[in-house]
């Protein structure tokens, strides 16, 4: 989403801690007779757990109960009205969401603002869900606001209302003032783009881009347009120039992803080492998949994967070596165990195993182990397509027996997308699919690839993580 949409959904939500609400007035006390048991009363940090860990479940109903009480007590509680809100918006209680937020603000530009920017907020596009309800809500609330008229543009651009949409997005862009247009100047751009006037779209950013807007998303939207326009090289020679005239890091990652695009990995990989060593931000590596900060877990007969376990008040390394992996026809590999444990073994996977079961085996004795209807460390091929076709799956994992588990995938929270661990004592990173369990008490981290679905950390009754590779 537009970065600066979204700071001005921080900035507006962020007047909910000092917006002026009415005074609460005392409820009258009632009388109790003997017979009656005192209603149970949960405290009121319990109940803020209780939110975060249904929104987060996304058991948005559940949200709505909770918020409303934690508002009851606190008119001011910014997280729970925000929660609530939200959650209206996830249920399609948009009616509802819409005169929340009307209520809420005083100031009707403010208001339009916030309900106009939901559908981008919420990513509707993706979901084939239409924002018309709330553009055209803060367009009546607030007529003279020129931004709920150029998201609407936008969102009409995208389903092909090219007439209507050149009409809300020039009035919307004449409504602005000169600093709001610069923000929104990409906007206009993209309708522009997708109404066939291509050479407008790219004249107008360009311009910007030279009189010194050099704003995250008018950058990434005009080169966004070489790509689109599949003028790679050009996009690539026109980065070239701008870095020339000003390195800026938001030049060399345009160029890089043209250059991913391209195939020339490459020089994707070079770009992206200079934004790293330049701006110490090393995702664009992580994200080309670069060998200077990837961890190689290939499983060859010389690899060697040292865990960390913390069981029952103890601590201690579990070394799995020699692993011989296909999960085409099974699995094999020795164990140590460090420390007091002391204990070692062969591990034989079936190829049965490897490719259906849905349960681990977490509990190891001394000695040579066969494996034929579970596995363990690595996860089967069922439980693997599972979460990648589904997002879902369910294992037995635990001394508590089968649970359903499901994807998790936060775009702000790298740790469940790549996975550090040290390799020669660098930190390096794998790229990983993180799930957890829908009671929230279990977490796995697994490595992404088919052939290799090696596990690499989880939390259960015990915890256990890949700390090295050799």
């Amino acid at each position: 989403m537009n970065k600066f949409l979204l700071l001005l959904v921080m900035v507006c939500f962020a007047a909910f801690g000092t917006a002026q609400q009415k005074p609460v007035t005392p409820a009258k006390p009632v009388a109790v007779t003997t017979a009656t048991k005192p209603p149970v009363i949960v405290s009121t940090k319990e109940l803020k757990k209780q939110l975060e860990r249904n929104f987060t479940r996304k058991r948005y109903k559940a949200v709505l109960a909770i918020a409303d009480t934690l508002l009851k007590r606190n008119k001011k509680d910014e997280n729970a009205f925000r929660k609530k809100v939200f959650s209206k918006v996830y249920l399609k209680m948009d009616k509802s969401a819409i005169a929340d937020l009307k209520n809420f603000y005083k100031n009707k530009d403010t208001a339009a603002t916030i309900i106009a920017i939901i559908p981008y907020t919420f990513d509707f596009k993706s979901k084939n869900r239409s924002g018309d309800i709330y553009y055209k809500s803060a367009m009546a609330w607030a007529p003279k606001n020129g931004i709920p008229y150029i998201l609407y543009g936008a969102e009409q651009a995208d389903n092909e209302m090219i007439a209507e949409s050149l009409v809300n997005s020039e009035k919307g862009f004449n409504l602005l003032n000169a600093e709001y247009k610069k923000s929104f100047v990409s906007n206009y751009a993209m309708v522009l783009f997708g109404a066939s006037k291509k050479e407008d779209a790219y004249k107008l950013l360009e311009t910007e881009i030279t009189s010194g807007n050099t704003q995250d998303e008018v950058v990434r939207t005009y080169f966004q347009f070489f790509e689109k326009d599949k003028k790679l090289q050009e996009g690539i020679d026109k980065a070239s120039a701008f870095i020339k005239q000003n390195p800026l890091e938001i030049f060399y990652t345009r160029r890089a992803l043209l250059y991913s695009a391209n195939g020339n990995a490459d020089k994707a990989c070079e770009d992206a080492g200079t934004i790293a060593q330049e701006y110490s931000f090393d995702y664009w590596q992580r994200r080309f998949g670069c060998a200077e900060v990837m961890a190689d877990v290939t499983p060859i007969q010389q690899r060697t994967y040292i865990y960390e376990v913390q069981f029952q008040g103890n601590t201690y390394d579990f070394r799995v070596t020699n692993p011989i992996i296909d999960m085409g026809k099974g699995l094999s590999f020795k164990f140590k165990m460090t420390g007091d444990v002391g204990i070692g073994g062969l591990i034989t996977i079936s190829r049965e195993a490897a490719d259906t079961a849905h349960t681990q085996n977490n509990r190891f004795g001394n000695g040579d182990l066969q494996l034929t209807d579970v596995t363990t460390v690595w996860v089967s091929n069922a439980v693997f397509n599972d979460i990648k076709t589904k997002g879902e799956t369910f294992i037995n994992a635990d001394l508590y027996g089968e649970k359903q588990y499901e994807l998790i995938n936060d775009e702000y929270n790298d740790d469940d997308e790549f996975y550090t661990v040290k390799v020669d004592d660098k930190d390096k990173y794998i790229r990983c699919i993180k799930i957890a369990s829908k009671d929230g008490d279990e977490e796995i981290w697994i490595n992404d690839d088919p052939k290799n679905p090696l596990i690499l950390k989880m939390k259960l009754s015990f915890s256990i993580e890949l700390k090295q590779v050799l």
